[in-house]
């Protein structure tokens, strides 16, 4: 009987290709990658014998998973090119990787380009699709990407990944209240969905309604468990101990929370007078070199579960300094920067502004891109000039890996009450964008971002419902602090740049600020 079964072995060898053979090994990889058991996925990996380019294909394709899953986007990238030229049969799920691991690494447009080429190859593809919505969050182009999510969501209602996308979407640009609501429709067709089950404990949190998040975030943890996903399971449950949370009354259970009120609908803003018409003048055209990003993220020098403060900020002529907020490193004793392309250095507080919400910090060495803003590109804004936001807004729900723009113009060049020293501008920011940048389209600084004003709150003292006004300080009040020439007009400077471009360009300066007391 077993020369039986070693000679029927050896006849399938002859007549199956290896990839069919090597199939069993790679279903048990596919299945650990998919639960995070990724030691282990790599241990099963190992004992494949590759013979054909197929089989190359799905091993580099599922390390590839792997590097992507552990935020390691360049050895991901890596894989995935290994594999796209290995087998013309894992086409789609190649390009798909590259897309992925392309715009984790900031590179907008091959990502949206890899994306375009799984679609080509499989329009099915729904991940794809998320691809191409995200990298339009990513710079700004909101209504693009949500009405690409409203399709997925209409034809894939019973996609987890779209419903979360979209609500993490809704969070940054409506509220909380409105990615709670598609949270809640989504989670009461699929009850045991442990990402939306998470995601709505972060949201929830993030809005302030602590034992509503903990709870949600408690049978999360015990879903993903159950689905073998021990990984994030003891995270959640690491995040838990962190919290201290309160021992539930009632059964783990998440019910609807009541019906949110209803802000009023915002009066439609007055229309902006043209800007003034200026001389045709030739500008240099830039080029735009894809920045160089780390294949992971540097870690923040904090302890996991600690508290810390965040905001934005960006790196100034010289490389050293970087502007913020004040209130951002306010009584903070411990501070670390870390640039969008990764690189992670520690920080001082060496002056802040008595009369305006401003703080220079220094860091030991400069960034090794030496990308920075020069003081020359720090120009006051015009109403109607564009005004694009970039920073670490919501990092709890949105990650804290990449900067993400923002797009809107300066609707008026005075603040709340007439304030000469701020300007208000119809960017949305949220909570992390403070202290960030904000840019015109040939990439010169106008403004530092500093705080919002809320519809609701505003509303409930007002006779008139009240839109949302952002505020930003001026780029003058910057160059003042700085002991710095008073800033320009701006009108002139190199030629305009698509959102893509700017995001590029812009990668480097931008920094994520932690602070701990």
């Amino acid at each position: 009987m077993m020369r039986r079964g070693r000679a029927a072995v050896l006849l399938l060898s002859l007549i199956l290709p290896a990839s069919v053979l090597a199939a069993p090994s790679l279903d048990l990889a596919r299945g650990l990658v998919e639960a995070e058991q990724f030691d282990q996925a790599v241990e099963v990996l190992k004992t494949v014998e590759i013979t054909d380019g197929p089989t190359a294909a799905r091993v580099d394709l599922l390390l590839g998973r792997i590097y992507l899953s552990l935020g390691k986007p360049g050895k991901a990238l890596d894989h995935f090119e290994h594999a796209s030229f290995a087998a013309l049969e894992t086409e789609a799920e190649s390009y798909l990787g590259l897309a992925e691991a392309r715009l984790a690494l900031g590179d907008i447009s091959h990502a949206r380009r890899n994306a375009q080429m799984a679609l080509k190859v499989d329009a099915d593809q729904v991940a794809a699709h998320l691809v191409l919505a995200r990298a339009d969050l990513r710079i700004g182009n909101g209504a693009e990407a949500m009405a690409r999510l409203r399709r997925l969501r209409a034809d894939r209602p019973e996609s987890e990944d779209v419903a979360l996308v979209l609500a993490r979407y809704l969070a940054q640009s409506e509220g909380p209240n409105a990615a709670l609501a598609e949270l809640r429709a989504f989670i009461a067709a699929h009850p045991t969905a442990a990402g939306a089950l998470d995601l709505q404990g972060q949201v929830l949190w993030s809005a302030g309604r602590k034992a509503e998040a903990i709870l949600a975030r408690q049978v999360a943890a015990e879903y993903y468990r159950q689905r073998g996903q021990t990984g994030r399971a003891d995270a959640m449950i690491a995040w838990l101990k962190a919290v201290e949370p309160p021992r539930p009354a009632a059964p783990a259970i998440v019910e609807p929370p009541r019906p949110e009120p209803v802000p009023p609908k915002p009066v439609e803003a007055a229309p902006l007078p043209p800007p003034e018409p200026r001389p045709v003048q030739v500008v240099p055209i830039r080029k735009v070199v894809p920045a160089s990003v780390l294949p992971s993220p540097e870690p923040l020098p904090f302890a996991p579960g600690t508290a810390i403060n965040t905001g934005s900020g960006i790196v100034l002529e010289g490389g050293r300094q970087i502007v913020t907020n004040r209130h951002v490193v306010d009584g903070m004793t411990s501070i670390a920067v870390r640039n969008g392309t990764g690189h992670v250095r520690t920080a001082r507080v060496v002056r802040v502004s008595s009369d305006d919400d401003l703080a220079l910090l220094e860091i030991e060495r400069p960034f090794p891109e030496g990308a920075v803003v020069p003081f020359a590109d720090i120009v006051n804004p015009a109403p109607g000039r564009a005004a694009i936001v970039m920073g670490f807004p919501l990092i709890g729900l949105l990650g804290d890996e990449q900067p993400a723009l923002t797009e809107g113009i300066v609707a008026k060049a005075m603040g709340l009450g007439n304030d000469p020293n701020t300007f208000q501008m119809t960017t949305k920011i949220n909570k992390g964008n403070s202290g960030g940048p904000v840019f015109d389209k040939r990439g010169r600084l106008i403004g530092i971002t500093v705080g919002k004003m809320d519809s609701a709150q505003a509303s409930r003292t007002s006779a008139t419902p009240v839109e949302d006004m952002n505020i930003a300080i001026k780029a003058s009040r910057l160059t003042r602090f700085l002991g710095k020439a008073n800033a320009g007009t701006g009108g002139e400077g190199a030629a305009e740049m698509n959102l893509e471009d700017l995001y590029q360009v812009m990668l480097p300066r931008a920094v994520l600020v932690a602070a701990q007391k």
